[in-house]
């Protein structure tokens, strides 16, 4: 094989063994370690070996080969310590691409053995492993290369999710997630990115906890945000609800009474973060404080309602104001016209009706703020919501 040819061999493998360097202050910090030391013993394997790692590291962040020089030292190296690790995963890169798998993978091998913590003779083992069907070992390789290095996690995360979409991959994830439940949010995080995966994603899904009490995954909210844009309402209901352990709350308000639980919109409220200030209060009330300078949704719920008849009623208590208009709205999903607006005018008994049209499979319930000609701040709290469907409401 030529020189250029293993240089880029080279090249290639320092890319991998840069996680053992894991960013440039240790790359800096290698560099100064051997500058020292190398006034004391300079022909001493391990300065050999920190200042031959440094070179192709620093080589391969910048996209250039090799000198001659430095591939003369890996030979060296091999020479002066046979038990470094280093040799043996650059020998194994050449004997891959001279398809001679079987003398890379026993390569590697020697090279994980020398430095159990070498995340590169890990990598190139789980890459050989996954390319040869053997699912678990390779597994068994990242979770180690997790645990190692776990700033690296990220980068598993699209080549497990690709994995996941594989047959018969979902009994070995799950298990290897009883073991390294560090990844799987990462995983289903990647996968919530396409609403197809849902099912898939309820499957590998470990359901640790669930309840009002507990913080819901990531990725639920990636999920059923995704399910929404694509007018899934039903099944974005359905993820939502599973993963909370909430009641089905189709054809009603969830969490009328304003409670602080840690369950996620768009089927639990909402609550905006300019133009006011919002925040649930005892006593099954929302206290609200609007600015009155810009128009402002300051409460929000994607509702799930059945065509028909519906009352909405409330009480309002507080000083309120003549700084903008305050009103209830209802719209179906998608649509910007409301088909429901109740002005919020003075303190007492508040209530109104609306009708939901056939094929408006989902409504958004918002408090609104409009701002008036002269901006003044309003002050109020609203009570418990009660909704009442039929004929007579």
């Amino acid at each position: 094989m030529s020189l250029i040819a293993r240089a880029v061999i080279v090249v290639a493998v320092a890319v991998l063994l840069a996680l053992q360097v894991v960013g440039t202050a240790l790359v800096a910090d290698r560099s100064t370690r051997t500058t020292i030391a190398g006034r004391l013993w300079p022909s001493h394997p391990s300065l050999l070996i920190n200042r031959t790692m440094t070179e192709i590291g620093a080589h391969a962040a910048r996209g250039e080969s090799l000198p001659p020089a430095t591939l003369r030292r890996v030979d060296e190296i091999a020479a002066k310590d046979p038990l470094a690790p280093e040799p043996f995963l650059i020998e194994g890169a050449l004997a891959q691409v001279e398809q001679k798998q079987e003398r890379a993978e026993k390569l590697f091998a020697a090279a994980r053995t020398r430095d159990p913590r070498s995340a590169a003779a890990r990598y190139f083992l789980a890459d050989r492993y996954l390319r040869s069907g053997r699912v678990a070992p390779a597994l068994a390789e990242i979770a180690v290369l997790s645990r190692l290095y776990p700033e690296a996690r990220a980068q598993f995360g699209p080549a497990l999710a690709a994995f996941a979409q594989m047959p018969g991959s979902v009994p070995q994830l799950r298990s290897f997630f009883r073991s390294s439940p560090e990844l799987e949010p990462l995983v289903l995080l990647h996968l919530a990115e396409q609403p197809r995966n849902a099912n898939l994603i309820l499957a590998l899904w470990g359901r640790r906890e669930s309840g009002a009490d507990a913080v819901p995954p990531g990725w639920q909210a990636r999920l059923v945000n995704k399910l929404v844009e694509e007018v899934q309402f039903a099944k974005a209901h359905e993820i939502w609800r599973t993963v909370t352990g909430m009641p089905d709350s189709r054809g009603s308000i969830f969490n009328p009474g304003f409670a602080k639980i840690p369950v996620p919109p768009p089927f639990n409220w909402s609550f905006g973060t300019t133009g006011g200030v919002v925040e649930p209060a005892t006593g099954d009330r929302l206290q609200v404080i609007y600015f009155g300078r810009n128009d402002a949704v300051l409460a929000e719920q994607l509702l799930l309602l059945p065509p028909g008849r519906y009352q909405l009623s409330t009480d309002i208590s507080g000083p309120l104001g003549k700084g903008g208009e305050i009103a209830w709205t209802l719209a179906c999903a998608g649509r910007a016209e409301p088909i429901f607006r109740l002005p919020v005018e003075a303190k007492g008994r508040l209530a109104g009706s609306f009708v939901v049209p056939p094929g408006c499979l989902a409504q958004r319930l918002q408090l609104t703020g409009a701002a008036g000609e002269f901006p003044q701040s309003q002050e109020f709290a609203v009570g418990k919501l009660q909704l009442v469907k039929g004929p007579s409401a």
